[in-house]
């Protein structure tokens, strides 16, 4: 990283350094900056450096593909459970989440979740069940994730009636990283953000997001590489 981030540098300093060559002088007249010979070398280095970029960044994929587990290859499967908490408009939520993937594609997966809110000194709590989709475009050790829901839920509180029955739609957004920490096991971190249609209005205007941690579970097989790294 330390290398790709020098070679851009230079980079952008040679392209600076071009522009700025055909700025006109203060008599108006087109005067470069650079001589001939400064410019062959400034294209002889830009090649260089551009050679260095490209080499870093192949270094980079071959990593990645040497060092991904195969825990993220279709047709495995996983199940993992958690828990977060929001704090919103002085409210605080706690959340108790379960859920069950399939990876259709490397690095992409569905399945179904379920999840337990509770507003913290107050009666007022929901349970929703739903479906979601995951995509890991980062599957070594330490693996990012970004990933959406749709989900199906029903409120209790207070403020409703015991006969009836308060349901709503929702919508979460997600972002976060999987460690790796035994064989198949991983424990991620990540935040959430929901979008609700309706929600009772002892909540206020939302539940606001999620600080989620939890853990999940690879039925699928670790390969070579994952072994030698396990031990």
């Amino acid at each position: 990283m330390k290398h790709l981030l020098t070679t851009i540098m230079l980079m952008t300093s040679l392209s600076l350094a071009s522009y700025a060559q055909n700025n006109a002088d203060s008599t108006g007249r087109s005067k470069p900056l650079i001589d001939e010979d400064t410019r062959q070398e400034a294209r002889q280095k830009a090649r260089q450096v551009e050679g260095k970029l490209t080499d870093e960044i192949e270094r980079s994929r071959n990593y990645m593909q040497d060092n991904q587990l195969s825990w993220f290859q279709p047709g495995n499967v996983f199940v993992g459970g958690g828990v977060g908490f929001g704090v919103t408009n002085s409210k605080v939520y706690t959340d108790i989440n379960a859920r069950l993937g399939y990876f259709f594609q490397p690095g992409f997966a569905a399945g179904l979740r379920y999840d337990y809110d509770r507003m913290v000194g107050n009666a007022y709590h929901a349970r929703q069940a739903g479906i979601f989709t995951r995509y890991y475009p980062f599957r070594t050790r330490v693996s990012s994730f970004v990933g959406a829901s749709l989900n199906s839920g029903r409120e209790f509180s207070e403020n409703i009636p015991a006969g009836a029955k308060a349901t709503y739609t929702s919508v979460g957004l997600e972002l976060g990283a999987m460690f790796w920490i035994l064989h198949r096991l991983g424990a991620e971190v990540s935040y959430e953000g929901s979008y609700y249609n309706k929600f009772d209005p002892a909540v206020g205007r939302g539940k606001g997001g999620r600080l989620k941690f939890g853990v999940n579970y690879y039925f699928g097989q670790v390969g070579q590489r994952g072994l030698r790294l396990e031990r």
